[in-house]
């Protein structure tokens, strides 16, 4: 039985901090019933290429709903400019040849849902960092009710697991009342980012996993493991 889980919306291309989470947990909720919000990383996410920082951002048709009902805009060749994007950026880097049919997979099928495209873009990312931690969406839980800190409780009961691992960003709305109240243990994401070998120039920090693992491939996942602090 799962000890701990973690929740998270299901976002594109994510970061580093997103998978160490994954990682860090029993049991991985995807908030995919949420309402989108216009300033996520949902449908975006930054990559590293030779003349400085370039967002991919996935065109949409219908975003002010429920993310796992945000459609995708087809009407322009996104999927491809994203592709050569990454190319252009990542070409030199060590292991771009050994993962770019994968991700050139993807790419080359049209995706009318959001949520279809980033858990398969998530999907071909846990199987590169050899992550198996069991997922679940929150839309495929049974009544599921409230909001905020009581949503998570409920998450909590329904899935029989007492141990929240949050994000530290979430210190400053989640309810630890509410969590002692229903026997919810709170523990936070000891997570500090890695420094690792990357090309153009000095290193950023915050971009898409996907910078890493050009840049480091096998030995991707170790660098995230190491990065927790503590």
């Amino acid at each position: 039985m799962a000890k701990i889980f973690a929740i998270h919306q299901p976002n594109y291309l994510p970061w580093i901090g997103f998978f160490h989470k994954m990682m860090s947990c029993d049991l991985f909720v995807y908030a995919d019933d949420v309402l989108m919000s216009s300033k996520s990383v949902t449908h975006r996410n930054k990559i590293k290429g030779a003349n400085g920082i370039l967002l991919l951002s996935v065109p949409l048709s219908l975003k002010k709903v429920e993310i796992n009902r945000v459609l995708i805009c087809n009407t322009e060749n996104w999927a491809e400019r994203h592709y050569q994007t990454m190319q252009h950026s990542y070409a030199r880097s060590p292991y771009w040849n050994d993962y770019k049919e994968r991700f050139r997979d993807i790419y080359s099928k049209k995706w009318l849902r959001l949520v279809d495209l980033n858990v398969a873009l998530i999907d071909l990312i846990r199987n590169i960092l050899d992550i198996d931690t069991p997922t679940v969406f929150s839309s495929q839980l049974p009544d599921l009710q409230g909001k905020k800190s009581e949503r998570i409780v409920n998450i909590s009961n329904i899935l029989g697991v007492k141990t929240y691992l949050s994000g530290q960003g979430a210190k400053v709305y989640n309810d630890e009342e509410i969590f002692k109240r229903h026997g919810l243990e709170l523990v936070y994401q000891q997570f500090n980012h890695p420094i690792y070998p990357q090309l153009w120039g000095d290193f950023v920090d915050k971009l898409s996993v996907v910078d890493l693992i050009f840049n480091c491939g096998p030995g991707s996942r170790e660098i995230v493991e190491m990065s927790t602090n503590g």
